[in-house]
């Protein structure tokens, strides 16, 4: 609108009245014609005077307004703002006057006529005699309702949850961003709702998001909406800045899970204690060692850690920390170590049933860390399924048996043969026979002086591309093995859906065998259905000779135990 440009411009140079000054140079014939030009604008125009009156000109904007044309009190132009903006606009015009702000950009929501609010962006300039005394002010006001809205649709897509309409995992990252910059204390808590998948396929689809959203609402009514986000499907977390005691903490958090049981109760007649919480108290000089995804990380460890341990509500501290320390140290450290080459391989030998002379070896991984020192198998591996190292800490391992079969090669003119484990994350690699036979190769070796060991048969069983991996595996001369058989999760189906060579029976099944006559009978027939196959069995495990009696006469066809040898180095290995 460069003619109000104009306008406000001559007016502030001459001093003159804008008006009267454009009728006498001709600009427009008469005043009417004037307004009318105002009115053809789509943003309304002001101007107020040193003792808060105003005047609006452009009748078709302000008319939808209640606020009197001319003449009108600042204060009744007020009286129609949201009253979340009132003061925040007061504040505004007293810093311009006194701070002698010459031009201003603010944005505030008016009440219609009709009682809705719009969205107002008000630019002002002010003017000042030579001694900074206030003159006049004018501006211009333009609705930006429509403009808002597109931003707050974009808002909703980049920082709230789509179903409780609670602040998103992105928005709190950003936050907690912000509050370590300014070194502020906090309390970080991570709600989980344990199970819910199972819940849904109890209650329903529908009836899932209804728990969610019920658990939701009890949340933002406890701490507030502002400071609930929605971080997992699953998960909540509440961030409360300021310091707390943990008593108050758990009184608080104690509160919402009881009215929670309450409301769902009331809802589905039952009771749902599903809900672990853990709290992370972010303290001075937190802020140093912590960014937003490791602290969010630690308070997530803290809430999965009580589940596993049937507490409700667990805070990083004492045992807590030194346990979540030691898993991010396993989560974050897999990697390192291998190129660290901190794993190493024992070896356990396999024992003929009838001549007792060693006729192959397992290789078992274990991890000696410069930090924790031994850590043993059971406390990594799942931990490299769950982030995906398993598949790196896999080929590292094949390798490191290929390199002890070279040095057991160069000692003996020949190869004893070593079984491998191989997790089932491992063998869904489309590139794994080929990654296997490549290692093989480097070492000038065979692949039939190799094993693959595999436990996951459950899986397998109904998974066509891991099969397809196996019989590929077979196919290029790798014998296969099912590991602990009997376990719990193996069934016979195993016999006809899956390719495998060797059989190896569970310590557990070997344990009973002397205490129970029908497992003896159970292990009799498998054998002979596993010699009707050509697949030989070995038995685990087996800790005295007693047990080693009982096995051989089952017919097993090799042992393997702390009865015969105990895992031990390649080099004790090579020297037998």
């Amino acid at each position: 609108m460069w003619y109000i440009a104009r306008l406000i411009f001559y007016r502030q140079s001459t001093g003159h009245n804008v008006k009267s000054d454009i009728i006498d140079n001709n600009v427009v014939n008469n005043q009417h014609r004037l307004l009318e030009i105002f009115d053809a604008g789509s943003e309304g125009l002001w101007e107020m005077t040193p003792d808060n009156t105003v005047n609006f000109y452009n009748t078709h904007f302000y008319e939808n307004f209640d606020v009197s044309l001319h003449g009108s009190p600042l204060d009744e132009w007020i009286t129609i703002m949201h009253p979340d903006d009132k003061s925040q606009f007061i504040q505004n015009i007293n810093t311009q006057v006194t701070e002698k702000i010459t031009r201003f950009t603010s944005q505030y929501r008016v009440r219609n006529r009709q009682g809705k609010y719009h969205w107002i962006e008000a630019v002002g300039v002010i003017h000042a005699d030579d001694s900074g005394n206030l003159l006049y002010m004018v501006g211009a006001h333009k609705d930006i309702t429509e403009k808002k809205h597109y931003e707050d649709k974009l808002y909703q897509l980049a920082y709230c949850d789509s179903l409780t309409g609670l602040n998103n995992r992105r928005k709190l990252v950003e936050t907690l961003a912000e509050l370590l910059e300014a070194q502020r204390q906090a309390a970080v808590m991570t709600f989980g709702v344990n199970k819910i998948n199972q819940l849904m396929d109890v209650f329903g689809y529908q009836a899932g998001n209804s728990i969610i959203l019920l658990f939701a609402e009890c949340l933002k009514e406890a701490f507030g909406s502002k400071n609930v986000y929605r971080t997992q499907s699953d998960e909540f977390v509440v961030l409360q800045n300021g310091t707390y005691s943990e008593a108050v903490l758990k009184q608080q958090i104690g509160l919402v899970l009881t009215d929670f049981e309450q409301r769902f109760h009331s809802f589905h007649h039952s009771t749902l204690q599903v809900m672990t919480v853990g709290v992370y108290l972010l303290m001075e000089n937190d802020y140093l060692n912590e960014d937003p995804e490791s602290l969010l990380y630690k308070s997530t460890l803290i809430m999965r850690h009580g589940s596993e341990r049937d507490a409700c509500i667990s805070f990083y501290a004492d045992d807590e920390k030194r346990s979540i320390e030691r898993h991010l140290f396993l989560e974050t450290g897999i990697k390192k170590a291998i190129s660290d080459n901190e794993f190493y391989l024992l070896f356990q030998p396999l024992i003929c049933a009838s001549t007792g002379k060693i006729v192959s070896v397992e290789s078992l991984v274990r991890w000696n860390s410069v930090r924790y020192g031994g850590i043993m198998p059971g406390e990594f591996i799942s931990v490299a399924e769950e982030n995906g190292d398993i598949v790196e800490l896999g080929y590292h391992v094949f390798v490191l048996a290929c390199e002890f079969l070279n040095q057991y090669r160069q000692t003996h003119s020949n190869v004893i043969k070593t079984s491998v484990n191989v997790s089932v994350i491992q063998l869904m690699q489309p590139d794994l026979v080929a990654h296997f036979l490549a290692i093989v190769q480097h070492y000038q070796l065979k692949p039939e002086y190799l094993t693959i060991e595999i436990t996951e048969s459950v899986i397998l069983e109904s998974n066509p591309f891991a099969v397809q991996q196996l019989l590929a595996l077979e196919k290029a001369g790798f014998t296969i093995s099912l590991d602990d058989f009997g376990s719990g999760y193996t069934s016979f189906n195993t016999f006809f859906s899956i390719p495998f060579t060797q059989l190896k029976l569970d310590r557990t099944i070997i344990k009973k065998m002397e205490e129970d006559a029908s497992v003896r009978t159970y292990v009799k027939f498998l054998v002979n259905m596993c010699n009707e196959k050509g697949v030989t069995v070995v038995a685990e495990g087996v800790e005295d000779i007693a047990q080693a009696e009982q096995v051989k006469k089952a017919g097993v066809d090799l042992m393997q135990g702390f009865y015969f040898y105990k895992p031990m180095s390649g080099k004790a290995l090579i020297e037998i």
